[in-house]
């Protein structure tokens, strides 16, 4: 998780009542609540300019990009969380306790902090590999021209792709466009390329 928890054991129905009003995101899990670290201006920008290059390149189709305000549950585990950005392909199923609550994200993209990037990489992608209708997870580095691609096979197995150049551009093949890196990093002062590769393999078991 990005935070330590509360002490005090919560039900998801008070989760889901504070989370209304609260000022903070909260992620949700086994009865313990965990603030969710604020993001720096290149965050921000990343996860903003991510959802339009998808967005706009979803215009007439039926599937559909929503903000890091939606939330989302993993029905195995239940945890609940906010991903920076999303794509949900009918039909649309939401939680029968929580009309806000989304079940079948088909794309999720978390913007890589330092401070949750382990988590991003490890604990959160467990979590979200056991949503069925889950197809394409997607890392966005914020030091440097970085995106990683984690796609589902048919046979289950995640494959690895990684674009380090400004002038890439990212198929999405599930959805049937492409994203320009030029759009993700738009209005941002980075060096192309990782100094530090994370050593993912061509595929990974689910």
């Amino acid at each position: 998780m990005s935070a330590s928890p509360q002490e005090k054991w919560i039900s998801r129905e008070e989760y889901s009542a504070s989370e209304r009003t609260s000022p903070v995101k909260h992620e949700y899990y086994n009865g313990q609540i965990y603030a969710m670290a604020g993001g720096s201006p290149a965050h921000a920008r990343l996860g903003f300019n991510i959802s339009v290059a998808i967005g706009k390149r979803l215009q007439g189709k039926s599937c559909r990009g929503a903000s890091s305000d939606q939330r989302v549950r993993i029905e195995a585990s239940g945890l609940e969380t906010y991903p920076d950005a999303l794509v949900v392909c009918p039909p649309e199923r939401y939680a029968e306790d929580d009309a806000n609550v989304l079940l079948n994200p088909a794309l999720i993209v978390e913007v890589l902090s330092p401070s949750t990037e382990a988590y991003d990489r490890g604990g959160k992608f467990g979590q979200y590999s056991q949503i069925d209708a889950l197809r394409d997870y997607i890392l966005v580095s914020q030091d440097r021209i970085g995106v990683e691609h984690f796609q589902r096979a048919a046979g289950g197995e995640w494959r690895f792709r990684r674009c380090t150049r400004r002038e890439d551009a990212l198929p999405l093949e599930n959805l049937e466009i492409t994203i320009p890196l030029e759009e993700i990093y738009e209005g941002l002062d980075v060096p192309s390329g990782l100094l530090m590769l994370h050593n993912a393999p061509d595929m990974l078991g689910s």
